[in-house]
């Protein structure tokens, strides 16, 4: 009897290990969905044609391929876009669908910060990894673990202006002029004033307006120009940069004008005036010059008929740290497909890209300048701690 009841655990014990054995081999499904949220309508809807842009040649990519290899069987991809339109609460509706109707994998943007912070939440929650390619404000992945970015931070982006301006371009006295209404632009305008005071820099105006919606800048451009700065640091969204460059010259202030990566857009300059924006230096953490990018900048270029910005590049970057994380993943979900992202090593465009512990990309900040209407690379910069 004690030897029929040994026999019966050892067997038990085999069976429970073989069945474990089965239920954690990783299951490959014949197609899987990824969403995307974009600003596809509304004042930033560049932001969304540069990422659909993106995906499109993304798509193109796997069909030429076949599919996403995945363990040697090849995969559909189908791509769930949907439009939040700038506006967080629309956001929030869009990764509900996406995750409770659509069943995606994983999700890429929006490329706002605020968007993607509202929207990452609900991800957080259903345990749906998340990646935007734009949202550079900190809080960004301080939602949950399952929140990742493409792009570089704003206090990272911050500190690269203010250093470039203040050994570069020996800038001692500058000055700000931000969206007081965007978490985005305060956020660049605060990392930027602590980086360039730290370095011993001198902030002479700090002038803040209020919304998306503002046309008339001079009562902030007035006391700018009262403060002589031999820079303007400009973080606004592309959509407002425009009229505020304008503004700036038609005031006569001929200060050295500084921008942020949402004027890294081939447009820009015929929106702003070529002899507006011309020496114009602003930071990104994407350039098309560099020979890491040459070929999905002739790819891009071919299928949509412009130059990647810093928006389309990430949304392609993120896509592809999705994609190669469920070829690598140990099972195919949410957290799966997580934890093969925070082991993420690939070359992309921008360069090798690898995850910190906060699941922020490990990579330099680019300066560009603007020259004869085409940014062109200028330098590289990490900045000191």
């Amino acid at each position: 009897m004690k030897k029929f009841i040994t026999l019966l655990v050892v067997f038990c014990t085999l069976l429970g290990t073989c069945i474990g054995a089965v239920s954690a081999q990783k299951v490959i499904p014949d197609e899987l969905t990824i969403g995307m949220i974009s600003t596809i309508s509304g004042e930033q809807a560049l932001d969304g044609v540069n990422m659909t842009d993106a995906i499109r040649l993304v798509q193109k990519e796997l069909e030429e391929a076949g599919g996403l290899n995945v363990d040697g069987k090849m995969v559909k991809i189908k791509w769930q876009i949907e439009d939040c339109e700038a506006k967080p609460e629309i956001a929030v509706n869009a990764a509900q669908k996406l995750i409770e109707q659509d069943k995606v994998i994983a999700i890429v943007g929006p490329n706002n910060s605020s968007d993607t912070i509202a929207s990452a939440e609900i991800s957080q929650s259903a345990k749906i990894p998340h990646i935007t390619n734009t949202g550079t404000n900190e809080a960004v992945t301080k939602v949950g673990d399952y929140v990742f970015r493409a792009c570089i931070i704003d206090p990272f982006q911050g500190k690269v202006v203010a250093q470039f301006a203040y050994d570069d371009l020996n800038v001692r006295k500058a000055a700000v002029i931000y969206n007081n209404a965007d978490t985005y632009s305060a956020g660049l305008a605060k990392a930027f004033i602590d980086a360039f005071t730290h370095l011993g820099g001198e902030v002479v105006a700090n002038e803040a307006f209020s919304g998306a919606d503002v046309k008339d800048f001079s009562a902030q451009l007035t006391k700018i120009k009262n403060a002589n700065p031999e820079a303007v640091f400009v973080p606004t969204h592309h959509t407002n940069v425009p009229l505020i460059l304008q503004q700036i010259r038609g005031m006569g202030i001929e200060s050295t004008l500084l921008g942020c990566d949402s004027w890294d857009y081939a447009v820009l300059p015929e929106l702003v005036g070529l002899d507006i924006i011309e020496g114009a230096y602003y930071v990104t953490g994407f350039s098309p010059d560099a020979e890491t990018a040459k070929e999905f900048v002739d790819a891009f270029t071919e299928l949509a008929g412009y130059r990647p910005s810093f928006c389309s590049a990430m949304a392609y970057e993120a896509a592809h740290i999705v994609l190669n994380a469920i070829q690598n993943a140990e099972t195919i979900d949410g957290p799966g497909v997580r934890d093969a992202m925070m082991k993420t090593s690939l070359d992309l465009p921008s360069g090798h890209v690898t995850f910190d512990e906060n699941r922020n990309p490990i990579k330099a900040g680019v300066v560009l300048q603007v020259i004869d209407g085409v940014a062109q690379y200028v330098t590289s910069v990490t900045p000191a701690e």
